[in-house]
Protein backbone atom coordinates (compact mmCIF):
# COMPACT_ATOMS: atom_id res chain seq x y z
CA UNK A 1 0.00 0.00 0.00
CA UNK A 2 2.60 2.15 0.74
CA UNK A 3 4.51 1.76 -2.38
CA UNK A 4 1.21 2.17 -4.40
CA UNK A 5 0.61 5.89 -2.54
CA UNK A 6 4.28 6.79 -3.44
CA UNK A 7 3.97 5.55 -7.07
CA UNK A 8 1.04 7.73 -7.39
CA UNK A 9 2.35 10.52 -5.53
CA UNK A 10 5.65 10.44 -8.34
CA UNK A 11 3.08 10.04 -10.98
CA UNK A 12 1.24 13.30 -9.82
CA UNK A 13 4.63 15.08 -9.36
CA UNK A 14 5.82 14.47 -13.28
CA UNK A 15 2.09 15.37 -14.38
CA UNK A 16 2.01 18.55 -12.22
CA UNK A 17 5.92 19.62 -13.09
CA UNK A 18 5.41 18.64 -17.01
CA UNK A 19 6.12 22.41 -18.90
CA UNK A 20 8.03 24.03 -15.97
CA UNK A 21 11.56 25.26 -16.41
CA UNK A 22 14.51 22.68 -16.36
CA UNK A 23 17.99 24.08 -15.85
CA UNK A 24 19.34 21.37 -18.08
CA UNK A 25 17.38 21.97 -20.69
CA UNK A 26 19.53 23.08 -23.45
CA UNK A 27 18.39 26.92 -24.68
CA UNK A 28 18.65 29.61 -27.38
CA UNK A 29 21.47 31.66 -27.27
CA UNK A 30 19.79 34.87 -27.05
CA UNK A 31 15.85 35.04 -27.74
CA UNK A 32 13.47 38.30 -27.97
CA UNK A 33 10.02 37.75 -27.67
CA UNK A 34 7.38 40.30 -28.19
CA UNK A 35 3.49 40.92 -28.27
CA UNK A 36 2.86 41.64 -32.25
CA UNK A 37 2.03 44.86 -33.30
CA UNK A 38 -1.84 45.10 -34.11
CA UNK A 39 -3.12 44.51 -37.34
CA UNK A 40 -6.36 46.56 -39.78
CA UNK A 41 -8.98 44.88 -38.90
CA UNK A 42 -9.51 41.17 -40.84
CA UNK A 43 -5.76 41.13 -41.92
CA UNK A 44 -3.85 38.11 -40.56
CA UNK A 45 -0.45 37.69 -41.54
CA UNK A 46 1.98 34.76 -40.06
CA UNK A 47 5.87 34.01 -40.39
CA UNK A 48 7.10 30.84 -38.89
CA UNK A 49 10.97 30.83 -41.17
CA UNK A 50 14.53 29.61 -40.14
CA UNK A 51 15.75 26.52 -38.16
CA UNK A 52 17.52 23.62 -38.50
CA UNK A 53 16.97 21.85 -42.49
CA UNK A 54 15.90 25.90 -43.52
CA UNK A 55 18.27 28.59 -45.52
CA UNK A 56 18.66 30.19 -41.99
CA UNK A 57 19.81 27.46 -39.73
CA UNK A 58 21.00 29.66 -37.27
CA UNK A 59 18.39 31.18 -36.00
CA UNK A 60 14.26 31.34 -35.74
CA UNK A 61 11.98 34.24 -37.03
CA UNK A 62 8.27 34.05 -36.14
CA UNK A 63 6.15 37.21 -36.40
CA UNK A 64 2.27 37.28 -35.40
CA UNK A 65 2.00 33.48 -34.27
CA UNK A 66 -0.33 32.44 -31.67
CA UNK A 67 0.94 30.41 -28.21
CA UNK A 68 -1.18 27.68 -29.35
CA UNK A 69 1.29 27.02 -32.60
CA UNK A 70 4.27 27.51 -30.56
CA UNK A 71 3.06 25.19 -28.27
CA UNK A 72 2.70 23.26 -31.34
CA UNK A 73 5.76 23.56 -32.73
CA UNK A 74 8.03 23.11 -29.30
CA UNK A 75 5.82 19.60 -28.64
CA UNK A 76 5.66 18.41 -32.34
CA UNK A 77 2.14 18.22 -32.67
CA UNK A 78 -0.48 19.60 -34.29
CA UNK A 79 -2.24 23.00 -33.57
CA UNK A 80 -5.66 21.30 -32.96
CA UNK A 81 -4.14 18.84 -29.95
CA UNK A 82 -3.26 22.34 -28.56
CA UNK A 83 -6.20 23.07 -26.11
CA UNK A 84 -6.40 26.05 -22.96
CA UNK A 85 -7.97 29.34 -22.79
CA UNK A 86 -9.74 30.77 -25.66
CA UNK A 87 -6.83 33.46 -26.13
CA UNK A 88 -4.38 30.85 -27.09
CA UNK A 89 -5.33 31.30 -30.97
CA UNK A 90 -5.67 34.54 -31.10
CA UNK A 91 -3.35 37.18 -29.21
CA UNK A 92 -0.03 36.61 -31.74
CA UNK A 93 3.78 36.81 -30.70
CA UNK A 94 7.09 38.28 -32.44
CA UNK A 95 9.83 35.51 -31.34
CA UNK A 96 13.40 36.03 -32.89
CA UNK A 97 16.33 33.37 -31.79
CA UNK A 98 19.66 32.40 -32.04
CA UNK A 99 19.93 28.81 -32.26
CA UNK A 100 23.46 27.52 -31.11
CA UNK A 101 25.74 25.80 -34.07
CA UNK A 102 24.80 22.30 -34.00
CA UNK A 103 21.63 22.11 -33.27
CA UNK A 104 19.23 19.80 -34.70
CA UNK A 105 15.10 20.11 -34.87
CA UNK A 106 14.92 17.90 -31.98
CA UNK A 107 17.06 19.92 -29.94
CA UNK A 108 15.63 23.31 -31.15
CA UNK A 109 11.93 21.78 -29.92
CA UNK A 110 13.63 21.28 -26.36
CA UNK A 111 14.78 25.42 -26.85
CA UNK A 112 11.56 26.56 -27.49
CA UNK A 113 10.03 24.64 -24.99
CA UNK A 114 12.17 26.14 -22.25
CA UNK A 115 11.62 29.57 -23.87
CA UNK A 116 7.77 29.11 -23.28
CA UNK A 117 7.95 28.01 -19.46
CA UNK A 118 10.57 30.82 -19.05
CA UNK A 119 8.87 33.79 -20.55
CA UNK A 120 5.12 32.73 -20.73
CA UNK A 121 5.40 30.67 -17.48
CA UNK A 122 3.59 28.00 -19.57
CA UNK A 123 2.83 24.68 -17.61
CA UNK A 124 0.38 21.93 -19.50
CA UNK A 125 -0.37 18.70 -19.49
CA UNK A 126 -1.05 15.27 -21.65
CA UNK A 127 -4.30 13.79 -22.43
CA UNK A 128 -6.06 11.09 -24.61
CA UNK A 129 -9.23 11.78 -25.98
CA UNK A 130 -11.87 11.00 -29.01
CA UNK A 131 -11.48 13.72 -31.32
CA UNK A 132 -13.87 14.12 -34.32
CA UNK A 133 -12.02 14.01 -37.72
CA UNK A 134 -11.55 13.08 -40.87
CA UNK A 135 -9.14 10.23 -41.94
CA UNK A 136 -7.61 9.92 -45.78
CA UNK A 137 -6.98 6.17 -46.34
CA UNK A 138 -6.57 4.02 -49.54
CA UNK A 139 -10.09 3.32 -50.88
CA UNK A 140 -11.08 -0.70 -52.05
CA UNK A 141 -9.18 -0.80 -55.30
CA UNK A 142 -5.76 0.65 -54.64
CA UNK A 143 -4.23 3.81 -55.04
CA UNK A 144 -4.43 5.61 -58.45
CA UNK A 145 -1.01 8.29 -57.92
CA UNK A 146 1.89 8.83 -60.22
CA UNK A 147 4.74 8.89 -57.53
CA UNK A 148 7.55 11.75 -58.32
CA UNK A 149 11.48 12.43 -57.31
CA UNK A 150 11.29 15.20 -54.52
CA UNK A 151 14.25 16.18 -55.63
CA UNK A 152 14.02 16.18 -59.00
CA UNK A 153 13.30 19.41 -60.57
CA UNK A 154 10.00 20.61 -61.27
CA UNK A 155 8.53 20.09 -65.10
CA UNK A 156 8.03 23.04 -67.13
CA UNK A 157 4.24 24.58 -67.12
CA UNK A 158 2.28 23.45 -69.75
CA UNK A 159 2.20 25.77 -73.41
CA UNK A 160 -0.83 25.43 -74.90
CA UNK A 161 -0.47 24.31 -78.80
CA UNK A 162 0.81 26.73 -81.04
CA UNK A 163 2.09 29.20 -78.57
CA UNK A 164 5.17 30.79 -77.92
CA UNK A 165 7.13 28.98 -75.05
CA UNK A 166 7.62 30.90 -71.95
CA UNK A 167 10.52 33.44 -71.47
CA UNK A 168 13.44 32.47 -69.26
CA UNK A 169 13.30 33.92 -65.30
CA UNK A 170 15.04 37.33 -65.59
CA UNK A 171 18.24 37.77 -64.02
CA UNK A 172 18.73 38.18 -60.72
CA UNK A 173 15.45 36.31 -59.77
CA UNK A 174 17.01 34.28 -57.19
CA UNK A 175 16.87 30.97 -59.73
CA UNK A 176 16.04 29.07 -62.23
CA UNK A 177 11.62 28.19 -61.90
CA UNK A 178 10.00 29.87 -64.37
CA UNK A 179 6.48 31.34 -64.19
CA UNK A 180 4.24 28.40 -62.98
CA UNK A 181 6.55 26.55 -61.74
CA UNK A 182 7.02 25.51 -58.04
CA UNK A 183 9.77 23.86 -56.37
CA UNK A 184 9.53 19.61 -55.43
CA UNK A 185 7.22 19.25 -52.37
CA UNK A 186 5.20 22.52 -52.50
CA UNK A 187 1.60 23.18 -53.15
CA UNK A 188 -0.56 26.28 -54.64
CA UNK A 189 -4.60 26.20 -53.57
CA UNK A 190 -6.34 28.59 -55.88
CA UNK A 191 -9.60 29.57 -54.72
CA UNK A 192 -12.43 30.18 -57.39
CA UNK A 193 -16.30 31.63 -56.16
CA UNK A 194 -17.84 27.88 -56.34
CA UNK A 195 -14.49 25.89 -56.93
CA UNK A 196 -10.56 25.03 -55.60
CA UNK A 197 -7.95 23.91 -57.08
CA UNK A 198 -5.07 22.23 -55.43
CA UNK A 199 -1.83 21.53 -57.43
CA UNK A 200 1.80 20.40 -56.33
CA UNK A 201 3.85 17.46 -55.79
CA UNK A 202 3.09 16.43 -51.52
CA UNK A 203 3.87 13.46 -49.15
CA UNK A 204 0.16 12.44 -48.31
CA UNK A 205 0.93 13.62 -44.29
CA UNK A 206 1.56 17.32 -46.14
CA UNK A 207 -1.79 17.01 -48.29
CA UNK A 208 -3.79 16.05 -44.82
CA UNK A 209 -2.19 19.34 -42.97
CA UNK A 210 -3.77 21.16 -46.18
CA UNK A 211 -6.47 19.73 -46.46
CA UNK A 212 -6.74 20.49 -42.18
CA UNK A 213 -6.70 24.19 -42.81
CA UNK A 214 -9.62 23.89 -45.26
CA UNK A 215 -12.15 21.45 -43.43
CA UNK A 216 -14.12 21.88 -40.37
CA UNK A 217 -11.73 19.19 -38.23
CA UNK A 218 -8.20 17.66 -38.82
CA UNK A 219 -7.48 15.59 -41.50
CA UNK A 220 -5.60 12.05 -40.13
CA UNK A 221 -3.42 10.21 -42.63
CA UNK A 222 -3.98 6.40 -42.78
CA UNK A 223 -2.68 5.65 -46.03
CA UNK A 224 0.81 4.38 -44.58
CA UNK A 225 2.12 6.12 -48.27
CA UNK A 226 5.29 7.83 -47.62
CA UNK A 227 6.12 9.07 -51.01
CA UNK A 228 5.44 12.39 -52.93
CA UNK A 229 3.08 12.17 -55.34
CA UNK A 230 1.91 14.31 -58.67
CA UNK A 231 -1.52 16.22 -57.13
CA UNK A 232 -3.80 17.97 -60.04
CA UNK A 233 -7.36 18.15 -57.95
CA UNK A 234 -10.11 20.52 -58.85
CA UNK A 235 -13.51 20.40 -56.65
CA UNK A 236 -17.07 21.87 -55.38
CA UNK A 237 -16.55 23.30 -51.54
CA UNK A 238 -19.29 22.11 -49.26
CA UNK A 239 -20.84 23.60 -45.85
CA UNK A 240 -17.59 21.56 -44.09
CA UNK A 241 -15.00 23.83 -45.76
CA UNK A 242 -13.87 26.81 -44.07
CA UNK A 243 -11.84 28.43 -47.00
CA UNK A 244 -12.82 32.07 -47.81
CA UNK A 245 -14.50 31.99 -43.62
CA UNK A 246 -12.06 31.60 -41.23
CA UNK A 247 -9.05 31.47 -43.30
CA UNK A 248 -7.69 33.55 -45.65
CA UNK A 249 -6.11 31.94 -48.86
CA UNK A 250 -2.56 33.54 -47.89
CA UNK A 251 -2.81 31.62 -44.38
CA UNK A 252 -3.73 27.89 -46.00
CA UNK A 253 -0.56 28.06 -48.70
CA UNK A 254 1.91 29.28 -45.48
CA UNK A 255 0.41 26.45 -43.14
CA UNK A 256 1.36 24.41 -46.21
CA UNK A 257 4.61 25.09 -46.90
CA UNK A 258 4.62 26.37 -50.68
CA UNK A 259 7.32 27.51 -52.10
CA UNK A 260 5.26 30.03 -54.28
CA UNK A 261 1.94 32.05 -53.85
CA UNK A 262 -1.02 31.54 -55.74
CA UNK A 263 -1.01 33.30 -58.93
CA UNK A 264 -4.79 34.00 -58.63
CA UNK A 265 -7.69 33.08 -57.00
CA UNK A 266 -9.84 31.93 -59.98
CA UNK A 267 -9.56 27.95 -59.50
CA UNK A 268 -9.87 25.04 -62.43
CA UNK A 269 -9.15 26.41 -66.00
CA UNK A 270 -10.26 23.55 -67.44
CA UNK A 271 -6.95 21.91 -67.00
CA UNK A 272 -7.38 20.22 -63.91
CA UNK A 273 -7.22 16.54 -63.12
CA UNK A 274 -10.71 16.17 -61.93
CA UNK A 275 -14.47 16.88 -62.91
CA UNK A 276 -15.05 20.57 -60.37
CA UNK A 277 -18.41 19.27 -60.33
CA UNK A 278 -17.02 16.69 -57.69
CA UNK A 279 -17.15 16.82 -53.67
CA UNK A 280 -13.35 17.03 -52.42
CA UNK A 281 -13.98 13.45 -51.21
CA UNK A 282 -15.58 12.66 -54.32
CA UNK A 283 -12.71 13.80 -56.09
CA UNK A 284 -9.93 12.03 -54.21
CA UNK A 285 -11.82 9.19 -54.58
CA UNK A 286 -12.07 9.00 -58.11
CA UNK A 287 -8.86 10.62 -59.44
CA UNK A 288 -6.56 9.13 -56.56
CA UNK A 289 -8.20 6.17 -55.35
CA UNK A 290 -8.11 7.64 -51.59
CA UNK A 291 -11.05 7.82 -49.42
CA UNK A 292 -11.82 10.62 -46.81
CA UNK A 293 -14.64 9.79 -44.74
CA UNK A 294 -15.57 11.01 -40.49
CA UNK A 295 -14.70 9.41 -38.22
CA UNK A 296 -13.98 9.74 -34.45
CA UNK A 297 -10.85 8.74 -33.57
CA UNK A 298 -8.20 8.91 -30.00
CA UNK A 299 -6.01 11.43 -30.29
CA UNK A 300 -2.93 12.54 -27.84
CA UNK A 301 -3.47 16.30 -26.76
CA UNK A 302 -1.91 18.98 -25.21
CA UNK A 303 -3.67 20.78 -22.48
CA UNK A 304 -2.25 24.61 -21.14
CA UNK A 305 -3.36 24.48 -17.73
CA UNK A 306 -1.36 28.14 -17.14
CA UNK A 307 0.10 31.07 -19.16
CA UNK A 308 0.45 34.43 -19.29
CA UNK A 309 -0.61 36.46 -22.18
CA UNK A 310 2.06 38.80 -21.48
CA UNK A 311 5.49 37.54 -21.73
CA UNK A 312 8.32 38.64 -19.42
CA UNK A 313 10.59 40.96 -20.87
CA UNK A 314 13.32 40.14 -23.17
Amino acid sequence: MIRAVAGLSLILTAVAAFGQTDAAAPAFEVASVKVSAPLPAGIMKFRLGGGPDSTDPGRITYNGVTLQALVARAYGVKDYQVEGPQWLDAERYDIVATIPKGSNKERVGLMMQRLLAERFKLTLHRETKPMEVYTLAVAKGGPKLQEVDPAAPPAPPAVPPGAAPLPPPPPGSGGSLGRGQMPAGAMRIMVGPTNRRLTGSPTLARLCDLLSNLLDRPVVDLTGLTGAYAIDLSWTPDENELMGGGLSMGMAVARAGAGAPPEGRGGGDGNAASDPGLTLAQALQTNYGLKLEAKKNPAEILVVDRAEKVPTEN
